[in-house]
C-alpha cells in the first residue's frame, strides 16, 4: 500500500487491517510520522518499508511479495524535488510496469474526479497521464477516482475554516460557481477495501463523489455558519489573475529552495487553475452503489470537526447535540 501515511491511506489502512491481510507500507516517513499506522493491526501485521518513488529496486521489493498493490501517492503542489509529473505519471507507470512484471494479481490505483487532460490544472492533467500509463502498463488496474475529500484531516473545509478565522474576509477564486461533490474520506476508504475483497472490480474505473453538488461558495458559507462566524458571511471574491499573481514568488521558491515550506492550499497556482471548471460524477460511472456503499452526507456528524473553529467555541447545547447525533 503505497501512501497509506497521506490522508486517505490512513483510513484505508485501518478498514484492510481489520480483514486480517498483512499489510506492506512503503514510504519515506520517519517513525513518528507512521507509528500510528502500527497499531491498525495485529502484531505483525503492519510492515513498515522505507523507500523513494525513485528507487525501482526498492518498488520491486516491496511488491513482490504482494498479491494486491494500492497505490494512493500523490501530491497538490510541485516542489524542487518531486514534480507532478514525478508523482502523478512517472512513479504509477513504474509501478504498473514492476507489478505486471513480478505476477501480482490485482493494482488499484488512486487518481481523482476530474482527471482530464483538457482540464486546465497541471494537477489534473498530469492525473490523467497517469491513468493512462498505468492502464497501458497493467490493463486490468482498477481506478479509482474520488471527488475533493473532507474528513478531520482534510485540506477544503479546514482551510476555509482557516482562513475564515485568520482573515477579515476569506478569499474565494473568482465567483466560486466551481460544482463539487465532496465525499466522506472514510467512504473512500471503505469503497477502496470492497474493490481489494472483490475480484469482479478489476478494470474498472470507479468514480466515487457525494450525493449533494455544492459550489466551493456553498462550502465556504456552510463553514462560516458551522463555526459561527460573526458578521457571516464573510467573503472576498479574488480574480484568479491576481491570486496567480500573488503566489507565483512563493511557486518560484517551492522549485528552488531544498528545504520544505509553509504552502497554503489556496495559494498554488495548480488550485487556482482548477476552479475554472466542474467536478461532477459520470451519472454511467460506477461509483457508490455498485459497491453497496451509501455515502455519509456533508451535515450532521461528519463535519463535527470543524466545530473546534468556532468563534466563542462550545456551549453546553453544543455538547448535548453532539452527543444525540453519534448516538443516531
Amino acid at each position: 500500500m503505497f501512501g497509506s501515511s497521506g490522508f486517505l491511506g490512513r483510513y484505508v489502512v485501518n478498514h484492510i487491517g481489520k480483514s486480517g491481510s498483512k499489510m506492506i507500507l512503503p514510504n519515506r516517513c520517519n517513525e513518528n510520522a507512521r507509528q500510528h499506522l502500527k497499531v491498525m493491526g495485529d502484531l505483525g501485521q503492519i510492515v513498515h518499508l522505507d523507500f523513494s518513488i525513485r528507487d525501482a529496486d526498492a518498488i520491486k521489493y516491496a511488491v513482490e511479495r504482494s498479491n494486491v498493490v494500492v497505490n494512493m501517492v500523490g501530491r497538490e503542489w510541485e516542489t524542487r524535488n518531486f514534480s507532478f509529473e514525478d508523482v502523478h505519471v512517472t512513479f504509477p507507470a513504474k509501478l504498473a510496469e514492476i507489478c505486471k512484471e513480478v505476477g501480482v494479481e490485482r493494482l488499484v490505483h488512486v487518481s481523482a474526479l476530474g482527471a482530464s487532460h483538457a482540464n486546465p490544472s497541471k494537477y489534473y492533467q498530469t492525473k490523467a497521464a497517469g491513468d493512462d500509463a498505468v492502464r497501458a502498463a497493467f490493463p486490468n488496474a482498477t481506478i479509482v477516482k474520488p471527488a475533493k475529500l473532507i474528513g478531520t484531516e482534510d485540506r477544503l473545509l479546514n482551510v476555509f475554516a482557516e482562513h475564515t478565522c485568520k482573515f477579515p474576509l476569506a478569499p474565494l477564486v473568482d465567483d466560486g460557481e466551481s460544482k463539487h461533490q465532496p465525499v466522506y474520506v472514510d467512504d473512500v476508504a471503505l469503497a477502496i477495501q470492497a474493490i481489494v475483497e472483490d475480484e469482479e472490480t478489476a478494470g474498472q474505473t470507479f468514480e466515487l463523489a457525494g450525493d449533494k453538488v455544492y459550489t466551493m461558495e456553498d462550502m465556504l458559507r456552510f463553514v462560516q455558519k458551522t463555526i459561527r462566524t460573526p458578521g457571516y458571511p464573510k467573503i472576498l471574491y479574488v480574480p484568479s489573475f491576481i491570486l496567480r499573481a500573488l503566489g507565483a514568488p512563493h511557486e518560484f521558491l517551492l522549485r528552488k529552495v531544498p528545504f520544505p515550506l509553509p504552502t497554503p492550499t489556496g495559494l498554488t497556482k495548480s488550485y487556482i487553475d482548477a476552479q475554472s471548471v466542474n467536478y461532477l460524477k459520470n451519472p454511467r460511472a460506477p461509483g457508490f452503489e455498485q459497491l453497496g456503499i451509501k455515502p455519509a452526507k456533508l451535515e450532521g456528524v461528519v463535519i463535527d470537526y470543524l466545530r473546534a473553529f468556532r468563534f466563542g467555541g462550545y456551549d453546553a447545547g453544543d455538547v448535548a447535540g453532539h452527543l444525540q447525533r453519534q448516538k443516531s
